[in-house]
């Protein structure tokens, strides 16, 4: 079996004719791809589309949501979405136990999915028989599928800690001294010594993670075709790929990178050739939402098929490797039937249709075409004038912001000063700490002359000056930047300041720490709050915390939007810079985008403002199609 010889068709429970001997790769990789893929798709093609049809109603009604409540109530339990700033060592492992929960329970789904096409693959019955049957052999063998992803995802999760905790040492030792951002600004020599030394760990760690995916590519079809327990699926895989991984894996690969391309294929000849057709209608409102629900119901299904051909494809390649390689066809009656299995998938894909095409048209009818967008300005107008200093709050209150973000921090002496970095390093050369400086210290540092000489005179701000600078011509969004031991402190004073000046209505605080936000509600009810994060589940967002939720842009799709309006807080979306993506957020619902451009968000805000209805409604599918 190393040498590629007698690879036969042989079945240790199936039945079936065994085909010619196999005697090397190029006779293996041909009579996969032209001869067992092209055989099944034309006899399994339609059985397959029942199976996914009638997969993808029950993963809707009953496996998405059972998993994405069980991360959302993990996620609770660690108290906030993930992609805020952890404060301690557990924090961060509970976080990483949730990914790898996350992996494991997406992964289950996959293996789930691949089972009932494997036992449809395997019989030759009535398509509704098949697929009515597949489901109720996927459901018998959901726990040791469940098993069988458990073990592979804790295998791999244990593989990774190694060249993980090579990183975080290599890390630590040379970058461990330098401002985060300051490393992924300016890219200092240190970065270069990293990277030199962790990527050759990186590479190793993924070869060896790839070796094992693919030493365990077959389990599942060893598992659902030849009855066997997790354990022993994974061995008989191992047995069937031994001294194969790379050949294997050119294969896959290769199909894999085919699939991928299909939906992204589609979805631009789709926009260029079913896109011009809309200017046929007429414009009136409601011939337009009628003709958006008949285009998006098409194009839905259109899409729907290609991510059937793609996971039929990879199924049947699946399944051809173990065939070849020496593993059973299955048994062509492979589980009971339930009675009427006829009417029990049409119904199944009657309710997903009558689901799609009520969504589809939810869809078209809750846009809200004219939804108030505000423009805030990262850092002031950071493109115009150095960062957080007056220069750049005046420039961006000359572009048309609505609001102004920047970022506090607590000198030695207890000020609240607005500066991002922890220390100097970036802006002034200078490796001095902000929080080991007094604030007369700072005044003495040009912080303007790294963005032009013409700024040589701009000094650090304390919080008071910037709101003062301000002075309500703009909202101020005010970000707590706390290093490690003193968030409650710089907490106290940003609120005593912001009570002093009497900026309650004027300011929003901000931070990626949810335990900060929480503890700002608790001590300051009446000011606005926001937390940034990089990254949420829907669902995990908890209204009572915040009053806006600041998403990394890429982040931001239709789910958070809905989950946004379903809680009741505003949404922003940071940091955009490019104007066809600050359309796209428009047309999505955001509140707020977060810019280091206020004045061409202004502008794309204006040009949205002049379109009439249907051309806005034509605007947004583009933006749809787009995502």
């Amino acid at each position: 079996m190393d040498n590629g010889t007698d690879l036969r068709d042989g079945g240790h429970h199936g039945g079936g004719r065994a085909p010619a001997v196999v005697t090397d790769d190029r006779r293996l990789l041909h009579g996969i791809l032209v001869h067992d893929i092209r055989r099944d798709l034309r006899r399994h093609l339609r059985p397959m589309l029942a199976w996914y049809l009638l997969f993808t109603a029950f993963a809707t009604i009953a496996a998405a949501p059972l998993t994405t409540w069980s991360l959302a109530a993990l996620l609770h339990w660690i108290e906030g979405p993930l992609g805020g700033n952890f404060s301690d060592l557990s924090r961060d492992l509970l976080a990483l136990a949730w990914l790898a929960l996350a992996g494991a329970l997406s992964w289950y789904v996959v293996m789930l999915q691949q089972a009932g096409m494997l036992l449809v693959s395997a019989s030759r019955g009535c398509r509704y028989r098949t697929a009515a049957a597949a489901l109720l052999g996927m459901l018998r063998r959901a726990l040791p599928l469940a098993l069988l992803a458990a073990l592979q995802v804790t295998a791999h999760a244990v593989l990774a800690v190694p060249w993980l905790a090579i990183g975080g040492a290599l890390y630590w030792l040379l970058l461990g001294g330098y401002d985060p951002y300051f490393v992924v600004a300016t890219r200092p020599p240190a970065l270069w010594g990293f990277l030199a030394a962790f990527l050759p760990v990186l590479a190793t760690g993924l070869l060896l993670h790839a070796t094992l995916y693919f030493r365990w590519l077959l389990a599942t079809p060893a598992l659902v075709l030849e009855g066997r327990r997790p354990v022993a699926a994974l061995l008989r895989s191992r047995d069937l790929t031994r001294g194969r991984h790379l050949r294997i894996a050119v294969l896959v690969v290769g199909v894999a990178l085919a699939v991928a391309a299909l939906p992204m294929l589609v979805t631009a000849l789709y926009d260029r050739a079913a896109t011009p057709m809309l200017d046929w209608i007429p414009p009136h409102r409601a011939l337009a939402n009628a003709g958006m629900v008949v285009y998006l119901t098409l194009y839905a299904a259109t899409v729907l098929g290609m991510l059937l051909l793609g996971t039929t494809l990879n199924t049947l390649l699946v399944r051809a490797l173990f065939h070849r390689l020496g593993g059973a066809r299955g048994n062509r009656a492979v589980d009971a039937t339930p009675p009427h299995p006829g009417r029990f998938v049409w119904g199944a894909e009657a309710a997903f249709l009558v689901v799609a095409l009520v969504q589809a048209s939810l869809a078209v009818a809750s846009m809200n075409l004219r939804n108030e967008v505000t423009v805030t300005a990262h850092r002031g107008a950071s493109t115009l004038a150095p960062e957080n200093t007056l220069a750049a709050f005046q420039a961006a209150i000359d572009a048309g912001a609505d609001a102004i973000e920047f970022d506090v921090r607590l000198s030695a002496d207890g000020q609240v000063v607005v500066f991002h970095d922890s220390d100097f390093r970036r802006v002034a050369d200078d490796p001095r700490a902000v929080e080991s400086l007094p604030l007369a210290a700072m005044r003495d540092i040009d912080i303007g002359s790294w963005f032009d000489p013409a700024f040589s005179a701009e000094r650090i701000a304390t919080l008071g000056e910037a709101l003062l600078f301000i002075d309500r011509r703009a909202l101020a969004l005010v970000e707590l930047k706390p290093d490690a031991r003193n968030a409650a402190a710089l907490l106290d004073a940003t609120l005593r300041e912001v009570a002093r000046g009497g900026w309650t209505d004027a300011v929003v605080l901000a931070s990626l720490s949810p335990d900060l936000v929480r503890a700002a509600r608790e001590a300051a009810p009446d000011v606005q709050l926001a937390l940034f994060a990089n990254a949420a589940l829907p669902g995990t967002a908890r209204r009572t915390d915040f009053d806006m939720l600041g998403l990394n842009h890429l982040q931001v799709g239709t789910a958070t939007v809905a989950d946004a309006r379903r809680r009741g807080y505003l949404l922003q979306a940071w940091t955009v810079n490019d104007p066809e993506r600050m359309a796209r957020y428009i047309d999505l619902g955001v509140d707020d985008i977060s810019t280091d451009l206020p004045a061409e968000a202004v502008r794309v805000r204006a040009a949205r403002a002049r379109l009439g209805d249907v051309e806005l409604l034509l605007a947004r599918l583009h933006s749809w199609l787009r995502r």
